[in-house]
């Protein structure tokens, strides 16, 4: 199979419309979108807004639920060969997932819009940071995010369908899943419902290549 070649691009040049098929982009100020389309509230408000903050609550609300949980990671991401080709990629049909790189670094990820097999040619490689993280959609098939140089610390938020692995299967809100392979380890928490696609994961070929 060819490889796709894939143009890095930065974060800060992409409106919150056109990346709301991977998910939303957090920490931009919300004044500067109108309208709805997914994960974006309807002309957002902020709650607060005087001399000393401006601060919006509720940017995701989530619902109080017992069949959803959140969990908060720690993250050190490493560098990349430029030019390595990527050839597996992953997605986690019933959990968010939140990138914010710290110490006024930038990340790399590469995303594929929720869909049954990603695809290459629907494939995009974002430069992240360093003053905006974002929130992944369910199910949207991704790239472990990498750093653009040097060791980049991440914190990577999570919600959603989370649970500890004790044995092949785990056993939780009343469902058996399948938590078998070396994606998952025993006695960690981990995202339900996760899907690995191509490389040493499964049969299918997956692969792109960043450019600049």
């Amino acid at each position: 199979m060819a490889i796709h070649d894939v143009k890095l691009e930065r974060l800060r040049d992409i409106s919150m419309k056109e990346f709301s098929e991977f998910g939303r982009i957090i920490g931009r100020d919300e004044d500067t979108e109108t309208g709805k389309y997914n994960l974006h509230p309807v002309d957002a408000k902020a709650a607060v807004d005087n001399d000393m903050i401006k601060a919006y609550w509720d940017l995701v609300p989530f619902e109080p639920s017992d069949q959803e949980r959140f969990s908060m990671g720690m993250l050190f991401l490493k560098s990349k060969e430029p030019g390595e080709p990527i050839n597996w990629t992953e997605c986690h049909r019933e959990t968010y997932e939140f990138f914010f790189p710290l110490g006024g670094k930038q990340l790399i990820f590469v995303l594929c819009p929720p869909m049954d097999v990603p695809k290459p040619k629907k494939t995009r490689a974002f430069l992240i940071g360093p003053d905006e993280g974002v929130m992944l959609d369910k199910g949207t098939w991704h790239y472990p995010p990498f750093a653009e140089n040097g060791i980049t610390p991440c914190l990577m938020p999570r919600y959603g369908k989370l649970a500890i692995r004790r044995g092949k299967v785990t056993n939780a809100f009343g469902a058996e899943w399948n938590t078998d392979g070396i994606g998952f380890m025993e006695g960690h928490l981990h995202a339900l419902d996760t899907l690995f696609f191509g490389g040493e994961f499964t049969k299918d070929e997956y692969n792109v290549r960043i450019v600049l």
